[in-house]
């Protein structure tokens, strides 16, 4: 019985050599005679070896498309034979060498396939201008959650569905019924802000960055002191919170405390809780509007 070794010409890449593994298992299926995996160079077995150790007749079947330098000078050259017929080797067996597959009709019909649909195949331009990404972000973020972008308040969560890159942040946002009309009341008064890249995406001028203000004090934040810090001087201010909950919690504290906020829009990173002892949840309905 012959066996079947399928020459190509190996690559470093393991998932080359593996499609060639395949391919050798479906040839022994479909054949019921042994089937073998050699390779030209980069990779083991190399094919020499593998012609070097067995006996009996053998198929070299070249996985190659055409007749370039590794199938006539390698493979052809070393064997001492031709292709399309039995011949004893230089290596003493008798072999029979496949011609290269790239004359075969049926590969030209599976290049002819392939293109044919590629040229086929929807073109999507991806979007290149800021407001039409943004559009485009917010009508698909609108319609995967079901929501109205003519109602402010869908606006909004269809807007942190698109700033965060995540769905399910719009599902757990809160906005109170009077934030837009204690937005547009304030509007031209002080803002302050957790970090500069908050400040940085606020179309707003007149904005504070915590950090700015305060210093440092052990056992506290950075953003905690710096929020009581300007929120003491000013009195009263618009809060946007963006990453530090320890911030917020200043907010909070001042309002909390008799201090006037405006408005507070906050999306605080992490698993920050108040310690025991620090009573409940805070609530809008704590702090005096200025």
């Amino acid at each position: 019985m012959a066996e079947v070794i399928l020459i190509n010409h190996g690559s470093r890449r393991r998932d080359f050599n593996e499609l060639m593994e395949m391919w050798a298992r479906r040839l022994e299926n479909a054949l019921g005679v042994p089937v073998y995996v050699g390779y030209n160079e980069y990779a083991e077995p190399n094919w020499r070896d593998l012609i070097s150790r067995g006996k009996g007749r053998v198929v070299i079947a070249l996985a190659f498309l055409g007749a370039g330098n590794h199938v006539h000078r390698d493979i052809l050259g070393e064997l001492g034979v031709e292709a399309g017929r039995w011949e004893v080797s230089k290596f003493g067996r008798l072999v029979y060498v496949t011609p290269p597959l790239g004359d075969s009709p049926l590969v030209f019909t599976a290049l002819l396939s392939r293109v044919r649909a590629a040229l086929e195949a929807k073109t999507e331009e991806l979007p290149l201008d800021p407001e039409e990404i943004e559009e485009s972000s917010m009508r698909y973020a609108a319609e995967a959650l079901g929501l109205d972008l003519s109602d402010w308040r869908d606006r909004l969560k269809a807007r942190v569905a698109y700033a965060t890159g995540n769905l399910e942040a719009a599902k757990s946002l809160y906005i109170s019924d009077d934030l837009l009309q204690a937005f547009r009341e304030w509007m031209g008064g002080e803002v302050v802000v957790d970090s500069r890249m908050v400040a940085a995406g606020l179309r707003y001028s007149r904005v504070r960055v915590a950090l700015d203000c305060g210093g440092g004090r052990e056992g506290y934040t950075k953003s905690y002191l710096g929020m009581r810090c300007w929120l003491e001087k000013l009195g009263a201010a618009g809060v946007v919170v963006g990453n530090a909950p320890t911030a917020l919690h200043a907010a909070m504290e001042h309002c909390m405390g008799g201090g006037e906020l405006a408005y507070v829009i906050a999306a605080p990173v992490g698993f920050y809780q108040r310690g025991e002892g620090e009573g409940g949840p805070f609530s809008s309905a704590q702090c005096r509007p200025p």
